[in-house]
């Protein structure tokens, strides 16, 4: 049995989870909510008090104010829409696995906005809100990297 685990997660430089981040492909109201439900989950097994889930093309911040103990503080505390144009290509080794690629996609969007941190400023209004200072400041001290394997079907 497979032990459940996030898809991308931010890491201190001391080994603290800074964020993690639940990914699904479509973004149907049974995805977003399984997706934000599995999250919570994550975030408190992990003691981490941030978390984005992406859907398709929504993306949800959770926080934990660490007001109520077993993850019962942790809240959406927005949402916003992230165009399929802002994410760049996928690694080739994931092409055609659809899945795998959008995370991809996604942990290399993460990524530049953490290199290029003028980036925010090109975002639309809302997802430049949602992400603000505070999570770009988080992944700019953090590590962004998949969080477990990602298996490519040559290797199954």
């Amino acid at each position: 049995m497979r032990t459940p685990h996030p898809d991308i997660v931010v890491m201190s430089p001391d080994g603290e989870y800074l964020a993690v981040v639940e990914i699904k492909l479509t973004d149907t109201p049974d995805d977003h909510n399984g997706a934000v439900m599995q999250l919570k989950h994550l975030m408190t097994a992990m003691g981490c008090s941030v978390g984005l889930a992406v859907t398709g093309e929504r993306i949800s911040l959770l926080k934990d104010s660490l007001e109520k103990p077993h993850g019962e503080s942790i809240a959406v505390v927005g949402e916003a829409t992230l165009p399929e144009s802002l994410l760049p290509p996928a690694d080739d080794q994931w092409k055609g696995q659809r899945g795998l690629e959008f995370e991809s996609r996604v942990q290399r969007w993460l990524e530049h906005l953490k290199q290029t941190p003028t980036s925010l400023a090109a975002l639309p209004k809302d997802l430049r809100t949602l992400l603000g200072e505070p999570i770009i400041n988080l992944l700019k001290l953090g590590e962004i990297r998949a969080a477990g394997p990602r298996w490519s079907r040559i290797a199954s």
